[in-house]
């Protein structure tokens, strides 16, 4: 089977998910094709097909690119041209979007694919129909941001891609009830896979659930107003005001970090808040190993990698009730769900945390640890991708 896999980039170090994903899916027998936006990178292992330029600011170059192209692709494939070019006039399309939108599919509709499916739900738009035109099933991923905060910006995005899709994977049973919300067919098929991680790649801290006796609190995740620092931010001044001895280690970088720093000077927290910045998996494992608690206070969350592999590692884990996290966490039983938005109760949850016996915090820890190695392996992820292109 061939499966075509369209994202915006070659997936970076970081985007484990995808790696995983396409890892999987080669060694179980299926040819993966990743379409992209960026050139070719050669420390990229898979095949890549990458999109056709867009010459900024140069428009005779562009136009005489766009018009070998079109007669490239209409030579090639010229059934499928004449598919795409008719689809997109029955969808009222202009002359000019046609044709522009020919040459945004054009690297993708000369091959021949089982499946197209799209690693986001925004690499979809302007392509909901190219799996159509080939004669293969459409695919999409939801993964947070896609579903939550895309369509704000762009009202009705998705209205054909909805019309459109053979077959969703969903990271949350949230985000598909979002998108059902927002004009997706509820009885489109879809399946739940979570992302996974190696759970024997992270070291349980201790095996007795103690403390130390300066609390090491940590959270990874880009510095972005979606993961709502300031309520973390806040959390820890009220820690302070309670006489409790913390260091709040943050890793990642974004946007935010110069407006998060100048919050953290105004709470008088310079000692306690540390900036990391971008980590290896290896630097953030070895930071695990020396944490006491993982905090997560996010607005909202497509399921959240870094708070699984938290679990994994023993750590108590302590999250914002964001979407997708009460999902990844079973309160009081692999880690405790806060009320988002509140850094009263963030703060009263960690106390209590620190205040309980070694043995209530150790069978919250092993939960933790058990449950990600029983539902979040990559084993059992590459089975369920497997079956998802098998079965619809």
């Amino acid at each position: 089977m061939k499966i075509g896999i369209v994202l915006s980039g070659i997936p970076k170090y970081s985007e484990t998910f995808f790696h995983y994903k396409i890892k999987g899916l080669s060694e179980a027998g299926f040819e993966v094709k990743i379409f992209t936006g960026d050139k070719r990178q050669k420390e990229f292992p898979y095949k890549q097909y990458p999109a056709y330029p867009v010459l900024s600011g140069k428009p005779l170059r562009q136009f005489f690119l766009t018009l070998i192209i079109l007669i490239k692709t209409l030579f090639i494939a010229p059934k499928r041209f004449l598919r795409l070019y008719s689809g997109e006039m029955k969808d009222g399309k202009s002359i000019g979007e046609i044709l522009k939108t020919i040459y945004i599919n054009a690297h993708i509709i000369t091959h021949e694919l089982d499946w197209l499916h799209f690693g986001f739900a925004a690499t979809a738009i302007r392509r909901e129909l190219a799996a159509g035109v080939m004669g293969a099933k459409m695919g999409v991923s939801f993964r947070g941001y896609d579903i939550n905060i895309y369509p704000l910006k762009n009202p009705g995005c998705y209205d054909r891609l909805w019309k459109n899709v053979d077959k969703v994977h969903t990271i949350s049973e949230y985000l598909f009830q979002k998108a059902v919300s927002m004009g997706l067919n509820s009885k489109t098929p879809h399946e739940k896979i979570t992302p996974a991680i190696e759970p024997d790649k992270f070291k349980i801290r201790n095996s007795d659930g103690s403390l130390g006796n300066r609390i090491h609190i940590l959270t990874v995740g880009r510095l972005n107003w979606i993961k709502d620092y300031e309520t973390a931010i806040e959390t820890m001044k009220i820690l302070k005001s309670k006489g409790i001895s913390f260091d709040y280690n943050i890793i990642g970088s974004g946007s935010e970090l110069e407006r998060l720093k100048f919050a953290v000077y105004q709470s008088g927290l310079e000692n306690e808040v540390n900036f990391f910045g971008i980590k290896s998996h290896e630097e953030v494992r070895v930071l695990m190993m020396n944490t006491d608690i993982y905090l997560q206070t996010s607005m909202q969350e497509g399921f959240c990698v870094s708070v699984l592999e938290a679990q994994a590692a023993g750590l108590p884990c302590i999250v914002s009730d964001a979407d997708g996290l009460r999902e990844n966490v079973i309160d009081n039983f692999t880690g405790w769900i806060v009320k988002k938005r509140r850094p009263d109760l963030f703060a009263k949850k960690i106390i209590e945390v620190i205040k309980m016996s070694n043995e209530e915090r150790l069978e919250i820890m092993n939960n933790a640890r058990a449950r990600a190695e029983k539902d979040f392996s990559i084993k059992l992820q590459n089975e369920k991708f497997r079956n998802f292109f098998l079965q619809i």
